[in-house]
């Protein structure tokens, strides 16, 4: 398993770090673990740093990826910073992660750098008051 989920209580924020292959397989372990911890700590922040992976994800798993989390119970407001890697390789799929989760509802953004993301996580929410999600309907 190259990748961790834990709670960093300082920030509140769930941070995923991804160190090897991010891979099909492990995608829908890693949303469960950090939808998880986002809910047990009430937070509303996730943080996931890929800037050391190696993206081999398909198109169609990233796609099914929002409503999975939704089903899970993900806080409606979330917010997602991804740090893309440091190769840029594949740098498409992290725009398509971006793109599926913003048509779902979520505020995802990615980032170059982890400090940039944190930056943004610390930054009030555009206000908002619900969200409708496609796969609650």
């Amino acid at each position: 398993m190259a990748w961790t989920v834990e709670h960093v209580p300082g920030k509140d924020l769930v941070l995923l770090v991804v160190t090897d292959e991010l891979l099909d397989e492990e995608g829908k372990a890693q949303v469960a673990e950090t939808v998880r911890l986002l809910n047990k700590h009430q937070s509303t922040l996730a943080l996931m740093d890929c800037s050391n992976a190696v993206p081999k994800v398909s198109l169609p798993s990233i796609y099914r990826l929002p409503d999975y989390a939704t089903e899970l119970g993900v806080p409606w407001n979330v917010r997602i910073a991804v740090v893309i890697p440091q190769t840029r390789f594949q740098i498409e799929m992290f725009h398509f992660f971006e793109l599926v989760f913003r048509n779902a509802g979520y505020d995802t953004r990615i980032f170059d750098d982890r400090e940039s993301a944190e930056a943004w996580l610390r930054r009030p929410p555009p206000l908002q008051t619900q969200v409708h999600h496609l796969a609650s309907t």
